[in-house]
């Protein structure tokens, strides 16, 4: 015989409420408590003490004296300068003092009354026209400009990189701020439903809910301040301090309007540094092409010579004097066919910088509509969160003076507190984005560091 229909409903309702054991399985292990979790998170690096209090131009004059990457770069540069200014010496007169003693004898041994000769001589040359000279000075000069092109793009992803750290850490602290905000009024939330359950006003179930969400906002704390941390010593990378330090960053950061869409977008080609680096690159091959070429002209040189011989060491005899002019044409000097190869694969070369010039200059375009894109719509897409933001923080007000009046059920409740805490992040992350968005788009125009 079947139990009776209301006999039936009261056993599934105990099953349901009473969950496994009702029926005879093996009950689940209990969950640990919410309020036993926070001595189980994850510990917390030990504190630092702040070292440095930084604005973003005390970064710029920091990084600019300190980054090993632009000092670095900054060496190459002054050192491709000095061998470009050095290069000229080939096309120069060049002027050379001896002073020489020379005692000589006979087949039988000294002859009588030998005594030493004594020589003073000056003597000057002029390459007056050297092909290899001139390819070596237009060669040097390629270098200079490679190694000043490299030295800006040095500079340019240097303030890219140290703007978007900067940004990191300011953010990272902002976020640190607010989520510390929330973790106190979910502490006071989970308090007050705490509270309602004890008096009896309260499902236990929401009451674990509110204790779980300051849970969660206790472990964004700690992960907000672990994250600082690691932004903080990305920064110090990036300013160039040997020794990491707890830096602490301050002023206002926020993304500035984006200008209107550049009419001619390739006039900024020109001042990017990767287009000015392969230009650089251009430039030496057209030297090694005329390198390539100097044995094919004839190199003419003059020289002149004036001395004093005599048995003192500085002679007062009568001046010889010396002058000629030297014309010569290294014909197959490396061989029969040796330059016609040399010139044919220079060339080749050449056309392959030239080739990898338009690619360049092609990638560099896109790249700075890209950036310009980007930049709008991260601008945008702040813009739009922080609205929201406003709206939800007005809605977390009034949700909590209505739930403590009980005029909202505590799931409505929770939907409101729930979607103010995502905009607080999302706002956060979006005008971090918005900022870094900035950075590459005038690190597309090519602006370096100290560069407004």
């Amino acid at each position: 015989m079947r139990p009776p229909r209301r006999l039936r409903a009261l056993f599934v309702l105990t099953a349901v409420l009473l969950g496994p054991a009702a029926v005879g399985a093996a009950p689940l292990p209990p969950a640990p408590s919410p309020a036993s979790e926070p001595s189980r998170l994850s510990p917390l690096p030990p504190d630092e003490p702040s070292a440095l209090t930084l604005t973003w131009d005390d970064c710029v004059a920091l990084a600019a004296r300190r980054s090993p990457t632009l000092v670095a770069a900054d060496y190459a540069e002054k050192a491709s300068r000095s061998s470009y200014y050095g290069s000229y010496d080939g096309v120069l007169p060049s002027v050379t003092l001896t002073n020489s003693y020379n005692r000589d004898s006979t087949g039988s041994g000294a002859a009588p009354g030998a005594q030493g000769l004594y020589t003073a001589e000056a003597a000057a040359s002029w390459s007056v026209f050297n092909m290899g000279s001139v390819a070596s000075i237009r060669a040097a000069k390629a270098g200079y400009s490679s190694a000043m092109a490299n030295q800006r793009l040095a500079s340019a992803t240097l303030r890219f990189n140290l703007r978007a750290a900067f940004a990191s850490v300011y953010f990272a602290q902002e976020n640190l701020a607010r989520t510390q905000l929330i973790e106190g009024i979910q502490k006071k939330n989970s308090e007050e439903v705490d509270l309602r359950y004890q008096a009896g006003n309260e499902y236990k179930g929401n009451m674990m809910n509110a204790k779980a969400q300051y849970l969660v906002a206790r472990i964004n704390t700690l992960q907000a301040t672990r994250s600082l941390r690691s932004s903080v010593k990305q920064l110090d990378e990036y300013l160039g301090l040997d020794e990491f330090s707890a830096v602490v960053v301050t002023g206002t950061l926020v993304a500035q309007t984006p200008p209107d869409f550049p009419a001619r977008m390739s006039d900024f080609l020109e001042s990017r540094p990767d287009v000015a680096v392969q230009e650089a690159s251009v430039a030496s091959a057209k030297a090694s092409v005329a390198t390539a070429q100097a044995p094919l002209f004839p190199n003419l040189s003059l020289n002149y010579a004036r001395s004093r011989e005599g048995g003192s060491e500085f002679p007062a005899s009568e001046y010889l004097w010396s002058a000629g002019a030297t014309l010569s044409y290294p014909l197959f000097a490396g061989g029969p066919a040796a330059a016609y190869f040399n010139v044919k694969s220079a060339k080749q070369s050449l056309g392959n910088q030239e080739a990898v010039l338009r690619a360049t200059r092609n990638a560099a375009f896109a790249n700075l509509e890209s950036a310009w894109a980007s930049y709008a719509n991260a601008v945008d897409q702040a813009v739009g969160e922080q609205a929201i933001l406003e709206s939800y923080r007005q809605r977390n007000d009034e949700g909590n003076v209505r739930y403590a009046a009980g005029l909202v059920t505590f799931d409505n409740w929770q939907v409101i507190v729930t979607q103010w805490v995502s905009a607080e992040q999302s706002a956060i992350n979006d005008w971090e984005q918005a900022v870094s968005a900035q950075a590459a788009w005038e690190q597309a125009l090519g602006k370096a560091l100290g560069e407004e």
